[in-house]
């Protein structure tokens, strides 16, 4: 079979009418099953047409790599940015670090490393936005550098999901200029070209799931590379997502060991906010709210079928109960709630918090502000909270299943022919 059958070529970058790249990728027969088959594409808002080869092919990279490293693939390209070359270098050893138990192998060849650097010379920043709790909070801390709020169609909001990303496009884009600030849309297959069914069933045993584990992080970075040349943007600001005691001992593709590594030239990449937890920045909300007495319309759930919160999920009734902590009424901020969303989040707690390290950290430090912030807590919510605060939450890390134990400890190669036997 050869060599080839382990090899991963990029044959072809293109730049399709001003604003779209678009790369031919060749897969070896012993890696293909971990890819779609669909061309990578890059659709942009701005004229990414004079952007250098060694730029332009970032966005693909950045999310072909990481499943290269694990299927031990050597990846073939003609012409790479070098800082951005050396920061995957530094990215694959962290991911070794971050999950041991995984094998990052495969070599990047590429026969040209290039330093192009921006025509403009510009001093501009730019955030990625989503209107959650975490990118409010970065935009809170850093709206004074006026950066560039940036979107994803193709990350959380699916491509097959018009309707909901112009919603999603919309909101975004009136809350940027309502705070006199541009926004950048990005559309992209990132997710798509690869075989997410293959790839969960060969590392999502060690990963707990391929975007939220490996690639959200890296892969959303990387699809910026294009858009700051052009424009001229020296920082990019990623809204960080793990409480601070947590950013290094539970795995996540957006790290601190990852994402404040990636650079390219004229740009660096800066994992925002990351001292803070989840419920320090619903904090930063509740206090803009009050001090700028403006509305804010918060949206974490990815689940609902149509635009906004379901204020079922788990996400949802975790943030609605924070924002309560918090002195804030969850339906001023874009959250349903009634009577019963109080019973109903002391019928689902108990089963969301077993083996999960981080759900018992966020609720917690809910639970921990609600007692410091007892004089906000509405008296609609007094009883729910009189139960909450009482509730030993951190006691559920200890309650792990022999099943569980056990199933740890089966050897991979024989765990992968149970399942795929079962």
């Amino acid at each position: 079979m050869g060599q080839e059958a382990t090899q991963i070529h990029i044959d072809r970058i293109a730049v399709e009418g001003k604003y779209t790249i678009r790369c031919a990728v060749r897969y070896g027969s012993k890696v293909s099953r971990f890819f779609s088959g669909e061309s990578f594409f890059a659709e942009y808002d701005k004229d990414i047409s004079e952007v250098p080869e060694g730029i332009m092919v970032i966005p693909l990279l950045a999310n072909l790599c990481p499943v290269a490293w694990v299927a031990g693939a050597d990846v073939f390209v003609d012409r790479l940015d070098k800082s951005f070359y050396e920061s995957l270098l530094k990215a694959k050893r962290s991911f070794g670090a971050l999950y041991p138990r995984l094998k990052f192998g495969g070599t990047l060849h590429v026969k040209h490393l290039t330093e192009d650097t921006p025509s403009i010379k510009s001093s501009r920043s730019a955030a990625f936005f989503s209107g959650g709790v975490d990118s409010m909070g970065t935009f809170l801390r850093r709206k004074e550098e006026n950066p560039y709020l940036v979107t994803v169609w193709g990350a959380d909001v699916r491509l097959d999901e018009p309707a909901m990303w112009q919603q999603v496009r919309q909101y975004n884009e009136t809350f940027g200029l309502s705070h006199g600030i541009e926004s950048l849309f990005i559309k992209s297959n990132l997710r798509t070209i690869l075989n997410g069914e293959e790839i969960s069933f060969a590392f999502g045993r060690f990963t707990h799931g391929w975007w939220p584990g490996i690639q959200h992080g890296i892969g959303l970075v990387g699809l910026v590379a294009p858009l700051s040349h052009a424009l001229g943007i020296q920082k990019l600001y990623v809204p960080s997502a793990l409480p601070p005691k947590m950013a290094y001992s539970i795995p996540d593709g957006s790290n601190t060991l990852i994402n404040n590594h990636i650079r390219w030239k004229g740009m660096e990449v800066q994992l925002e906010g990351e001292e803070l937890s989840r419920q320090d920045k619903i904090a930063l909300i509740a206090e803009y709210i009050r001090n700028a007495n403006r509305e804010v319309s918060i949206r974490v759930c990815w689940i609902n079928k149509d635009y906004g919160n379901c204020g079922q999920c788990e996400k949802c009734l975790r943030t609605i109960t924070a924002l309560l902590a918090e002195g804030v009424n969850p339906r001023h901020v874009g959250f349903p709630i009634e009577q019963a969303t109080y019973e109903l989040i002391r019928n689902k707690l108990p089963g969301w918090l077993p083996f999960h390290e981080l759900k018992i950290e966020y609720w917690d430090e809910i639970r921990v502000r609600s007692i410091k912030n007892d004089s906000l807590i509405p008296s609609e919510a007094r009883p729910f909270f009189d139960w909450f605060q009482s509730e030993n939450i951190p006691s559920y890390a200890n309650r792990r299943s022999l099943k569980k134990a056990l199933i740890d400890l089966i050897p991979h190669p024989l765990f992968l022919y149970i399942k795929k036997r079962l």
